[in-house]
């Protein structure tokens, strides 16, 4: 990409129950340069954005991107825990750079957490030992450790998840 453009972020709310929130959501950018924006809030006045099932856009302007110039290929997400139902479960982000139309899709499918930085790069594929980002991964598998818990009923037996152990981690 040469010059700026203006970016597009497409934001997709899963459809799952409790996956909309009210927090206040923010995110930077990163180019192929290593160049990065600064924090930007996803945010339109006096609209609800991050509803369950809803794909929200957001135009961020030159200004904002101070030296980001190439293709985005890694963001940095987090949220807070304000309002009354903060939980969030992302499926996906789609960045567009409105001269380029080059697209940078980052399939995020989890629950966010409140207060912790999301590192998620293009694709967001690696195998476990070439993993960037080794905190978020261990996080991530001691929440699931939690949510999946086995039991065995009785000797011989398929061993089962308990019940009443499917929530999220908000």
């Amino acid at each position: 990409m040469t010059g700026k453009s203006d970016i597009l972020i497409y934001v997709a709310t899963g459809d799952k129950k409790n996956a909309g929130t009210d927090a206040n959501v923010t995110i930077i950018l990163h180019d192929e340069a290593g160049n990065f924006t600064e924090k930007i809030v996803l945010d339109k006045f006096l609209r609800n954005d991050f509803e369950r099932g809803q794909n929200d856009m957001f135009k961020v302007s030159r200004s904002k991107l101070g030296s980001l110039v190439g293709k985005v290929v890694k963001i940095e997400l987090w949220r807070d825990d304000a309002g009354l139902a903060s939980d969030w479960f992302v499926d996906s982000i789609v960045v567009v750079h409105t001269s380029t139309k080059h697209q940078s899709v980052f399939p995020i499918l989890r629950w966010i957490k409140a207060r912790f930085r999301y590192k998620i790069k293009h694709f967001d594929t690696s195998l476990p030992q070439f993993d960037e980002y080794l905190e978020q991964r261990e996080m991530e598998l001691r929440d699931k450790k939690k949510l999946y818990k086995f039991a065995q009923k009785a000797p011989g037996m398929p061993i089962q998840v308990r019940l009443g152990l499917f929530c999220h981690f908000g």
